[in-house]
Parts: C-alpha cells; sequence; structure tokens
C-alpha cells in the first residue's frame, strides 16, 4: 500500500473534516439564526468516533470527536448518511424507515432533523 492509499480519506471524512468546515461560521440558513445545539452522529458500521457538531445561533462552530457535550445524537449507517447529507433523502424519512437512531433529547433530535433538512438541501455533498 503506498502513503498516498493509506492516507486517503474516505467520502465521510471529506464530509467531516473539509466539506463542513468551509462553511463554518456562516449563517448556515436564514430561518436557522436562533438555532443553538450540539449533537452528534454515529456512525454505525465504520470504525470511527461519532461526530461531534455544534450550531450557535444558526452557525456551524464546531465539527469534531469532543467539545460540548451533545444533547442528543443520531446513529445511523453510512448508506443512510450518504443519502441524507447528499439530499436524496430527508432525515425524517429515514427516521420513521427505523434507519436512525434517536438518543438524548427527542424533542431536540426531532427539531433538528426537521429544520436541517432544508440544510442539506442547500448544501448538498456528493463526495
Amino acid at each position: 500500500m503506498t502513503d498516498s492509499t493509506a492516507s486517503a480519506k474516505s467520502w465521510h471524512e471529506k464530509y467531516f473534516e473539509e466539506f463542513l468546515p468551509g462553511i463554518m461560521n456562516q449563517l448556515l440558513l436564514p430561518e436557522l439564526s436562533t438555532l443553538t445545539a450540539c449533537f452528534e452522529i454515529a456512525i454505525t458500521d465504520v470504525d470511527t468516533p461519532a461526530w461531534r457538531l455544534a450550531i450557535e445561533d444558526g452557525r456551524l462552530v464546531y465539527v469534531g470527536h469532543e467539545g460540548e457535550a451533545p444533547v442528543c445524537r443520531y446513529a445511523l449507517d453510512i448508506d443512510t448518511l450518504r443519502k441524507v447529507v447528499a439530499a436524496k433523502e430527508t432525515p425524517q424519512e429515514a427516521f420513521f424507515d427505523l434507519r436512525i437512531a434517536l438518543e438524548g433529547d427527542m424533542e431536540m433530535g426531532l427539531k433538528l432533523s426537521t429544520v436541517l433538512e432544508p440544510f442539506f438541501a442547500r448544501y448538498a455533498f456528493e463526495g
């Protein structure tokens, strides 16, 4: 295996480590200007720590594996994540099809999944 092959990032690493940081500190959507929350996304079939995301006043301010304690956690497989971030499926569809498990503050988790749908549509990532 060459160094370039060993260091090649998977599409989900590119999403969390390159794409999302590229839109940090911008107002994600006007209708999200009052949203403040920290949540986790755990990919169930990939050996990687859960990703923590923090949003303050509608701006993404943190993406990583540590940081503020999340109010809720979404657990989903890599295929479901790919469809959601590419805006090919809404988080609500995947949740009601039982492909996303929600832990923690259920009310906030459901609210986040609803308000993030337009985010995924605007910032679709094909990887």
